[in-house]
C-alpha cells in the first residue's frame, strides 16, 4: 500500500520499511515527521500572548522598568531564570522579581532575545549588552556581542577591548585581541590617527567608554600584567599615538616597553613613546624617567640619533641615571663590532617580534622580455596576485627587504644595463627611485648585512664586475667597499653569521662558470676564499635557512641543473641534498616557515611559472600548487611582511 505524501512543512527523517504481516506492532516503522516551523510558529504566538498580558506569570522589573513574561519560556531559554524559578528561591513564586544588576532597556532587548531570537548589537549597547548577557547566561548574545567587538578592533581601542574581555571572561575575544592585525605599521595608519587625535576624532570614536572607563578599570586590578601584550606589541607603532597608551599606567607601561616582541622599525620608536607618555602629565611623571629608560635600548639607536635627539632632551638631561644609559649607548657605538658581542645587557639585545603574516614577492624579470610586472603570494591564502608595477622595465635585478621596503637594484631593462634603484612600500602599494648605484649593473646579487645594502658584482655591459658597492638608506648614498677577488657576473649572494657570502656565477675571464664562493668581512673590509661547491654553478638560486647557505640549480654550460648543495660555515664544507623537481637557473630563492622557495626560472628552453619548497627536516621538494600568472627568470624575489 503507498503511503500519501507529506504536507510541504514536514521532513522524512529515517527510511520507511515495507511492513510485515507478521508484524504485531507496524507502527514503529513508521517514519517520523518534523515540521521545521512548529517551534518558531509557538514562540511567535508566546510573544504575542506577551505584548497583550496574556497568561503571563512574572513580570520582571529593571530601574522603572516593568516586563511582563512567562516563566516557562524565560526558564527555556536562559539558564538563570531557569535556577531562579525551579529551585527554593523566593523569587520561584514572587509575581515580580526585580533585576538589580541590569538597567531596564537592556533587560527588554535580552527578554525581547528570549521570545523572538532577534537581537542587534551595536557601538552604542554593546558594552552593557555584553556583560547583561553574561549574567542571564545568554551564551548566543554573549558570543555575538563579541563577534561585534571583534570587527571593530583598532590600534586606538585594542587596549580597551582586550581589557574588556578580560574582565567579562571572554576567552575568544580576548585571543582575538591578543593576536589582532600583526604588524599593521604602515604610514597610512600613522597619518590616519594622527587626524584623528589632531580633530579629536576617531573612526572607533563612538566606543569612548569601553575605550577609557574600561581601561582604566583594567589598570587597577592584577590582571594586566599576567596577559602579556600580544597585540599591542605588533601594533606598538600606532598604539603610542592613542589616547589609550597616554592612559596607562607606569607599570603597564615598563611591562610594554621592556617586552622582546615588540614590532618596531627602529627603536626610536620606543624611546618617542616614553618621551610622550611622560609629557602627557609631565608634573607627575617626570620622575619615572630613569624606570623606563631602563627599558629603551639606547644601544640599538643609530649614533646620530643619540647625538642629535637623545642626549638633547630635556627629560634625559635632568636626570643622571638617563645619562648613565646614554653613556652606555656611546661606549657601545665605539667598540669594534666583534667586541660589542661582548657587551651583554638587556639593553643591547635586539627584539625579537612575533612572527608576522608573510608574502612573497615576485618583481620584473623576463619573460621572455624585461617585463614591469609585480605579483605576490600570500602563505596563508595560498594564491597570487598583482602590486603595483615597476616604473620601468627591469630583470637580472638584485632584490632585497630592508626597513620595511622592497628594492630592486640595477638590472636590465630591455636595452640597457641599468644603475637605477627603485623602492616598493607595501603599504602605499607604490614604487619611488631612489639615489642610483654608483656602476651598472645586471645579473647582480644584492643582500642586506648590518643595515646596509650591499650590490656586489653583476655585468655592466661589456664585462663581469668584482666591484662591490653598498647603500646607506639613512643618508641615501652609494658608496664602494672592498672589490671580490673574482668577476662574477649571475652570481648569488646570502649573509650568515655576519658575512656576506658570494656564491658561483661567470667570471667572463675563463669562460667558464664559477664553483668558488668567497664571503666579505665588513668589519675587516676584505673578502676570503671559502670551500668550493662541488660543481659550477652560474645563475644558480642561493638562499639562507637555519644558518646554512643553499645553491640551487644553476647551469654549467648548456647544461641546467636540478641539483642543490648547502654550505655549512661551521664545518666549511659543502653537500648535496635533494634534487629539485625540475632543472632551474635564474630562479629566485627566499626562506620562509623553515622552508626554502625556489619560484620561477628557466629550464634551458623556457620560463618556468612553477614555485617548489625544499623542507630540509624530510629532505623533499614540493611543488605548490598555484603558480605565477607568467613565466618568468631573472626575477627578483624576497619576503616581506604582509600589509593589513
Amino acid at each position: 500500500m503507498e503511503s500519501p505524501p507529506l504536507p510541504p512543512a514536514c521532513t522524512k527523517q529515517g527510511h520507511q520499511k515495507p511492513l510485515d504481516s507478521k508484524d504485531e506492532n507496524p507502527e514503529k516503522h513508521c517514519p517520523l515527521t518534523v515540521n521545521p516551523w512548529h517551534m518558531k510558529k509557538a514562540f511567535k504566538v508566546m510573544n504575542e500572548l506577551r505584548s497583550q498580558n496574556l497568561l503571563c506569570d512574572v513580570t520582571i522589573v529593571a530601574e522603572d522598568m516593568e516586563i511582563p513574561a512567562h516563566r516557562v519560556v524565560l526558564a527555556a531559554c536562559s539558564p538563570y531564570f531557569h535556577a531562579m524559578f525551579t529551585g527554593e528561591m523566593s523569587e520561584s513564586r514572587a509575581k515580580r522579581v526585580r533585576i538589580k544588576e541590569v538597567d531596564g532597556w537592556t533587560l527588554r532587548m535580552l527578554i525581547d532575545y528570549v521570545y523572538t531570537a532577534e537581537i542587534q548589537v551595536t557601538e552604542e549597547n554593546v558594552q552593557v549588552l555584553l556583560p547583561a548577557a553574561g549574567l542571564l547566561q545568554l551564551q548566543d548574545v554573549k558570543k555575538t556581542c563579541c563577534e561585534f567587538l571583534e570587527s571593530q578592533l583598532h590600534p586606538v581601542n585594542c587596549l580597551g577591548i582586550r581589557a574588556f574581555a578580560d574582565m567579562h571572561a571572554c576567552t575568544d575575544l580576548l585571543n582575538k585581541a591578543n593576536t589582532y592585525a600583526a604588524g599593521m605599521m604602515g604610514m597610512h595608519w600613522h597619518t590616519q590617527l594622527l587626524t584623528s587625535l589632531v580633530l579629536g576624532i576617531s573612526s572607533k570614536d563612538t566606543l569612548p567608554e569601553l575605550i577609557c572607563s574600561q581601561c582604566c578599570a583594567f589598570h587597577d586590578s592584577q590582571g594586566w600584567n599576567q596577559l602579556g601584550y600580544p597585540s599591542t606589541e605588533q601594533h606598538f607603532a600606532d598604539v603610542v599615538l592613542s589616547e589609550e597608551f597616554l592612559n596607562l599606567g607606569i607599570e603597564q607601561v615598563c611591562s610594554l616597553i621592556s617586552s622582546d616582541k615588540l614590532t618596531i622599525s627602529s627603536e626610536e620608536k620606543v624611546f618617542e613613546a616614553v618621551i610622550a607618555w611622560v609629557n602627557h602629565d609631565k608634573d607627575v611623571r617626570q620622575e619615572f624617567m630613569a624606570r623606563l629608560m631602563e627599558h629603551v635600548r639606547l644601544p640599538l639607536l643609530p649614533r646620530e640619533y643619540l647625538v642629535q635627539r637623545v642626549e638633547e632632551e630635556a627629560l634625559v638631561k635632568n636626570s643622571s641615571a638617563c645619562k648613565d644609559y646614554l653613556i652606555e649607548a656611546m661606549k657601545y657605538h665605539l667598540l669594534p663590532t666583534e667586541q660589542r658581542m661582548l657587551m651583554k645587557s638587556v639593553r643591547t639585545r635586539l627584539r625579537t617580534p612575533m612572527n608576522l603574516p608573510k608574502l612573497m614577492v615576485v618583481v620584473g624579470g623576463q619573460a621572455p622580455k624585461a617585463i614591469r610586472s609585480v605579483e605576490c603570494y600570500d602563505f596563508k591564502e595560498e594564491r597570487w596576485h598583482q602590486v603595483a608595477e615597476l616604473p620601468s622595465r627591469r630583470c637580472r635585478a638584485g632584490m632585497v627587504y630592508m626597513a620595511g621596503l622592497v628594492f630592486a637594484v640595477g638590472g636590465f631593462n630591455g636595452s640597457l644595463r641599468v644603475r637605477t634603484v627603485d623602492s616598493y612600500d607595501p603599504v602605499k602599494d607604490q614604487w619611488t627611485s631612489v639615489a642610483n648605484m654608483r656602476d651598472r649593473r645586471s645579473t647582480l646579487g644584492a643582500a642586506v648585512l648590518n643595515g646596509l645594502l650591499y650590490a656586489v658584482g653583476g655585468f655592466d655591459g661589456s664585462t663581469g664586475l668584482s666591484s662591490v658597492e653598498a647603500y646607506n638608506i639613512k643618508s641615501n648614498e652609494w658608496f664602494h667597499v672592498a672589490p671580490m677577488n673574482t668577476r662574477r657576473s649571475s652570481v648569488g649572494v646570502g649573509v650568515v653569521g655576519g658575512l656576506l657570502y658570494a656564491v658561483g656565477g661567470y667570471d667572463g675571464a675563463s669562460r667558464q662558470c664559477l664553483s668558488t664562493v668567497e664571503c666579505y668581512n665588513a668589519t675587516a673590509n676584505e673578502w676570503t676564499y671559502i670551500a668550493e661547491m662541488s660543481t659550477r654553478r652560474s645563475g644558480a638560486g642561493v638562499g639562507v635557512l637555519n644558518n646554512l647557505l643553499y645553491a640551487v640549480g644553476g647551469h654549467d654550460g648548456p647544461l641546467v641543473r636540478k641539483s642543490v648543495e648547502v654550505y655549512d660555515p661551521t664545518t666549511n664544507a659543502w653537500r648535496q641534498v635533494a634534487d629539485m623537481n625540475m632543472c632551474r637557473r635564474n630562479a629566485g630563492v627566499c626562506a620562509v616557515n623553515g622552508l626554502l622557495y625556489v619560484v620561477g626560472g628557466d629550464d634551458g628552453s623556457c620560463n618556468l611559472a612553477s614555485v617548489e619548497y625544499y623542507n630540509p627536516t624530510t629532505d623533499k621538494w614540493t611543488v605548490v600548487s598555484s603558480c605565477m600568472s607568467t613565466g618568468r627568470s631573472y626575477a627578483g624575489v624576497t619576503v616581506i611582511d604582509k600589509p593589513l
